[in-house]
């Protein structure tokens, strides 16, 4: 043979053939092994014959890993694993027959079916068979009976999960069209053991009553099927954490493919796709690559975890990253690399199964828009045609496959007539923009016709995200707008993102889109802000635009977006009034939800300093429904009840503030006077004192967030504890503890008043700790007579309102007795209650502690922002820290959220000032990263 003939690139069939030859070549040397392994089966004990068989697969096995860790493909591996079960199974077939001599082995047939009839097991899948016997009852003869349970219980003893299943050929049929998932498992049946010719009867008999005259019914069961799963995991090929087995783009879509190929064509694999013309053969190649990805890292997960499992979790993909020998410097870069493949892999197979889908006419993964009624025979709509292109249904196809070649900037208008016209695009026309995306170079991207066309596209209020989608599905959005092609498939590291950078940016845009006709009374004044919004355009491009300098890798993102809004607004030639609303947009698209979360909202600097920011009342409008996007793409869960009532709180005062300056201040004060004349009126005369002292020494801010009665009953907490101090000097350091329970809300708070001093917070959060309490957040107001009202929201173990007495008294008497020692420490309790059962925290997460010192924020005092994982005990820490390195704590917002702890502090030095020198913000830092139980950080030049 010639060189050039060894050098030739082998045809997709050769490829495919000299695949299975190793296969099938490996096989036969694993069955010559096992010959000689199992050789004198039959002559031992079964004890020696269990651990000879236990012996074998212990080594097979650690072959099989070495070669999954030396790169080998998932496909092969899981052949291989399948190989091994055959062999097993073939040699308990014929020892259980040996042992039974007056037993007719012709009456049964030992099948695989599932994943193992498809030839793939990854390491601790199930192994699922059916015993097929040749009885025309229900009855298996007892003969045969014995040899099954002589299988059975062997392939338990050695270890294997088996599936299984004794039915003759009528009772399978029957059977398979009882179940849709009977079916599907019986499709891919394969004989392993016994009789041949009966297993070629029943297949003969499940095509011929299973198969034919039931395509129909099948594919709309599958359709629906695949419908819920994808509902059920998400919805998108971009979870944060995705399902590698039944996730959109997972093996399941694959295999689910084949499965209405074969009702529909006779189709069993992906090369008989090709030979249909129903697949090209590099999309074949990239289909075939995805799922063999998807398999190795399946089997890397089963490894990772010692058992079957398919949740690719956050945990788990630094793991599989390392093992897999990805080349970039540390643990987080290279899970970028492997999760940025890994959605690049799902993106295929759910990309390519469904243009088939929609070739077979099938509507596979939204069975109500498509075109599945037209391939049964059902009402076809008359076809139109425009601008060079024309409809089949719903569907858009091209006239001529030179449709772009005569006219380039058809290739933006197309989708403008796809949003117009609610139409889609066919899987033909996607794979022609896909071959022309080369002509979206630099001269397009620079044209007045396609920067005019979509300006159009995100001028239609509610109608933008479904077009950008369909841009973002052919690869033709990251062409147009490179700096958004950089978020695809990049992951994201902050533990409240359920997706990758591109998918959160577009399901924002939906959440956008949906408010234009929402009917949630909850949405009602955000649907107003839309409604009345005169610049779509500008927020929806700030939307697209407001995380691309994620792709940097920039520690805040948010100011290299707005240098990349600055190139695109360039790019697109935006007027100088758009170009400064987009820039501000964007670089500020996190400051609405930051301030109204992390700052003081009563304290009327606050809000002055962010009108300053927005500058006008459209600006706020605008940032006040991105803000709402953002917050709602994250993850529904993400935007809280809480969330949004201090997101509405800072943009009312803002409103009032940008309408008239004078007018907001004059408004506090007033506010205040005529609170303290409510507040009075609810009270006997003889409170008058004490509430004029209460008004004067109590800060401001804490003005701002209770209404009258609750300050009245305040007012009353504190009578309550100077009275009880005076009749006894015994009692004058315990603190009066009111329990106010919120049913419905699911926690209780705890008022705690008593004289303000060292370690207090630190020691009622202590208390509660030990309880069993999960703190959900916290208030606490110092009087300027150096009495502390505290406000503490708790729940159970159970996440509901505290109702046991028993913790209310735990809580109370660890108080007592802490506040009556100065140098008391919970840290052994604390340490005991981890060990007992009963206490849970919401989530378990495993994510990066996160402390930022700003100067800047406040005009007095100094921020410190907390973000890191909950535990038992965490407050308790992280205030002990700050007494230890004397901060002292003016104002906080303590939260709990999702399993994470974000808390912030305003604090001070010991003489009430800012904390400004270097060496105490370090000292700071690795004290509270002690204390959340973290590293500490490298020190600072």
């Amino acid at each position: 043979m010639s060189r050039k003939t060894q050098a030739a690139p082998r045809s997709a069939a050769a490829s495919s053939k000299s695949s299975l030859d190793a296969v099938s070549r490996h096989r036969e040397k694993v069955l010559a092994h096992a010959e000689a392994q199992l050789a004198l089966q039959g002559k031992e004990s079964p004890a020696e014959l269990l651990a000879l068989y236990k012996r074998f697969l212990k080594i097979e096995n650690h072959r099989l890993r070495l070669t999954h860790y030396a790169e080998g493909g998932g496909r092969e591996i899981a052949h291989q694993r399948a190989s091994l079960v055959d062999i097993v199974l073939r040699h308990l077939f014929d020892g259980a027959a040996a042992k039974t001599p007056g037993v007719n082995m012709r009456e049964l047939s030992l099948v695989a079916i599932g994943g193992y009839g498809r030839d793939e097991l990854n390491p601790f899948s199930d192994v699922d068979i059916m015993f097929l016997h040749a009885s025309k009852t229900k009855e298996v003869p007892p003969g045969l009976n014995e040899v099954i349970q002589m299988i059975l219980y062997m392939l338990w003893d050695i270890g294997f999960k088996v599936g299984h299943s004794t039915r003759s050929i009528a009772g399978a049929v029957k059977q398979a069209n009882i179940d849709m998932l009977s079916k599907t498992s019986l499709l891919e049946s394969r004989h392993v053991a016994g009789s041949a010719e009966l297993f070629e009867e029943f297949r003969g008999e499940f095509v011929k009553r299973c198969v034919h005259g039931h395509e129909k019914e099948y594919i709309l069961q599958r359709v629906e099927n695949q419908t819920e799963r994808h509902a059920k995991f998400g919805g998108t090929v971009y979870m944060q954490e995705p399902n590698v087995k039944n996730g959109c783009g997972g093996l399941r879509d694959y295999q689910n493919l084949l499965w209405i190929s074969f009702f529909k064509e006779g189709i069993s694999s992906t090369a008989e796709l090709v030979q249909k013309k129903l697949l090209p053969e590099i999309e074949r190649r990239r289909l075939d690559r995805a799922y063999d990805f998807l398999l190795r890292v399946r089997t890397e997960l089963h490894y990772i975890n010692k058992r079957g499992t398919d949740l690719l979790s956050l945990g788990f993909q630094g793991q599989a990253a390392n093992n897999f020998n990805y080349p970039q410097k540390n643990t987080l870069r290279r899970t970028e690399a492997f999760m940025r493949d890994y959605y690049q892999h799902s993106r295929n197979i759910y990309n390519i199964t469904e243009m088939i889908a929609e070739r077979l006419g099938q509507g596979m993964i939204e069975p109500k828009r498509t075109g599945l009624l037209n391939f049964f025979g059902g009402a076809r709509k008359q076809p139109v045609q425009f601008d060079g292109f024309y409809t089949e249904d719903d569907l858009i196809f091209a006239e001529s496959r030179e449709v772009f070649t005569q006219d380039p900037y058809r290739m933006m208008r197309v989708f403008q007539h796809a949003q117009q016209r609610h139409l889609r695009l066919s899987p033909e026309l996607q794979q022609l923009i896909r071959r022309k995306l080369p002509t979206v170079g630099r001269t397009f991207q620079y044209s007045r016709a396609a920067r005019e066309t979509f300006q159009a596209i995100l001028s239609r209020k509610g109608e933008v995200g479904r077009a950008l989608r369909m841009m973002h599905r052919v690869d033709f959005l990251g062409r147009y707008i490179p700096e958004f092609g950089d978020l695809t498939c990049l992951v994201q590291h902050e533990f409240f993102h359920r997706y990758t950078a591109d998918e959160h940016t577009l399901v924002c845009i939906e959440k956008l889109d949906s408010l234009i006709d929402t009917q949630n009374p909850k949405m009602k004044d955000y649907r107003i802000l839309f409604q009345k919004l005169e610049d779509a355009y500008v927020l929806y491009l700030a939307l697209l635009l407001h995380d691309t300098g994620k792709a940097t890798g920039a520690r805040y993102h948010a100011e290299a977006s707005a240098i990349y809004a600055q190139r695109v607004s360039a790019r697109l030639q935006l007027s100088s009034e758009r170009r400064k609303t987009l820039i501000l947009l964007v670089d500020n698209h996190m400051t609405l939800s930051d301030v109204a979360q992390r700052r003081n909202l009563d304290d009327p600097a606050t809000i002055e300093e962010f009108a300053n920011v927005v500058k006008s009342q459209a600006n706020l409008d605008a940032l006040m429904l991105l803000t709402l996007a953002d917050g709602q793409g994250t993850g529904d869960e993400n935007w809280s009840d809480w969330k949004e009532s201090l997101v509405w709180q800072l943009y009312r005062s803002t409103t009032q503030f940008l309408e008239d300056e004078t007018s907001f201040f004059r408004q506090r004060r007033i506010e205040r006077e005529e609170l303290r004349k409510q507040a009075a009126n609810l009270l006997p005369k003889d409170y008058a004192e004490e509430v004029e002292a209460h008004f004067q020494y109590m800060p401001d801010y804490y003005f701002q967030t209770n209404p009258a009665d609750d300050i009245a009953a305040h007012v009353k907490l504190f009578r309550a504890f100077l009275e009880r101090e005076s009749k006894s000097m015994e009692n004058a350091l315990t603190p009066v503890v009111k329990w106010v329970p919120h049913e419905q809300q699911g926690h209780t708070e705890v008022w705690i008043c008593t004289w303000d001093r060292q370690m207090l917070l630190a020691k009622i959060a202590g208390s509660l700790s030990v309880a069993h309490l999960n703190i959900l957040s916290a208030d606490i107001f110092t009087r300027g007579d150096s009495m502390a009202l505290d406000f503490f929201r708790v729940c159970d173990t159970k996440f509901q309102a505290v109702s046991d007495q028993r913790d209310i008294s735990t809580v109370e008497r660890m108080l007592k007795q802490a506040l009556s020692q100065e140098d008391f420490d919970f840290r052994p309790m604390l340490q005991k209650a981890k060990k007992r059962p009963g206490f849970h925290l919401s989530q378990e997460l495993d994510f990066p502690t996160r402390i930022s010192i700003d100067n800047g924020a406040h005009p007095v005092y100094t921020l410190v922002d907390i973000q890191t994982p909950d535990r038992l005990g965490l407050l308790y820490y992280l205030l002990q820290a700050f007494s230890d390195t004397q901060v002292d704590i003016v104002l906080s917002r303590i939260t709990t959220e999702k399993g994470a702890a974000i808390d912030s502090f305003y604090v001070t030095d010991g003489e009430g000032r800012k904390i400004r020198e270097p060496e105490r913000i370090i000292e700071i830092q690795r004290a509270l990263q002690i204390a959340a139980g973290g590293a500490s950080p490298k020190s600072e030049s």
